[in-house]
């Protein structure tokens, strides 16, 4: 009895120093693990595209990019601007020709880049990627091509956390939100990993987000995601104040607006939020004839 008594105690203890070591792990690579994309190599320059500006934002989290695109068809004098913040193992390279259906629509898009990512300095991190985009928010708001008070935002997955950090700020209003493939928070995943939520450094509390706001919401996601199942997104618009959720054919990175419903959703939706202004609306129709 003894010795099977040693042994239980031996496994016991083997077992406590394996999860310790295992939270250890897991607590240094943390940072790796949920910004992967600060080891895609990228070229000195961003792709070539039609219109667009390089950015530089300045901010606590040190000097970063950001790419503006601005609108190809007719616009006012002074248009809206979308600020777009990507998944967490991409670089705003990848998305210079993803939004051409927003610059045709007459809206200027703000690819905005996190903290050592691509061909910006500094560390990820949830307080510096807030730090860049109220820089960005600044950026366009100083900008006189752009009307300050038709500022949106639209994230994509780890995106989707990093666009809710501004749109808790009061002092910097979003006109709507897009958010696609977003979970409610990063404490969901704590549990896959075996790992108490408080190991966690970055939270990115999207549901406390959405709460709290009070402009239009749209949440898209795909119905085959793997990644962030689509009840989490359902979980995100129900408690959103003014919400639409809309479930597409597809899984977590399928971003292909014009052969899925995204634009029969996303036209209205921004129309009543009042980005889309009289003039918008008129591209609009000029770009559906062109297609025609």
């Amino acid at each position: 009895m003894r010795t099977l008594r040693r042994i239980a105690i031996f496994i016991a203890g083997f077992a406590t120093l394996a999860y310790v070591a295992w939270l250890a792990l897991l607590y240094v690579g943390q940072s790796s693990m949920l910004y992967p994309g600060t080891r895609t190599v990228v070229g000195a320059e961003p792709p070539q595209a039609e219109g667009l500006e390089v950015v530089r934002l300045t901010s606590s989290a040190g000097s970063t990019e950001a790419l503006f695109l601005a609108p190809t068809g007719r616009t006012a004098t002074r248009y809206p601007a979308m600020i777009f913040t990507h998944g967490n193992g991409e670089v705003t390279d990848f998305w210079v020709h993803g939004f051409d259906g927003f610059r045709e629509r007459g809206v200027g898009v703000l690819l905005v880049e996190y903290p050592g990512y691509g061909r910006s300095a500094g560390k990820p991190s949830e307080d510096s990627i807030r730090a860049v985009l109220d820089a960005a928010y600044d950026h366009l708001v100083a900008d006189g091509r752009v009307d300050a008070q038709r500022i949106f935002g639209f994230g994509q997955s780890l995106g989707g956390g990093a666009i809710c950090l501004l749109a808790n700020d009061p002092q910097r209003p979003l006109r709507a939100l897009i958010l696609q493939s977003t979970f409610p928070s990063l404490a969901v995943f704590a549990a896959g990993y075996g790992a108490p939520k408080f190991l966690l450094r970055d939270r990115y509390d999207n549901l406390a987000a959405v709460s709290n706001f009070r402009q239009p919401l749209l949440v898209i996601h795909g119905r085959e995601d793997t990644l962030i199942p689509w009840q989490q997104g359902q979980q995100l618009a129900a408690a959103a104040p003014h919400a639409t959720f809309r479930l597409y054919e597809c899984g977590h990175g399928c971003w292909d607006p014009e052969h899925n419903a995204f634009w029969q959703d996303a036209e209205p939706f921004l129309r009543a939020a009042g980005v889309f202004s009289a003039d918008t609306a008129n591209n609009e129709l000029q770009s559906a004839a062109v297609q025609q």
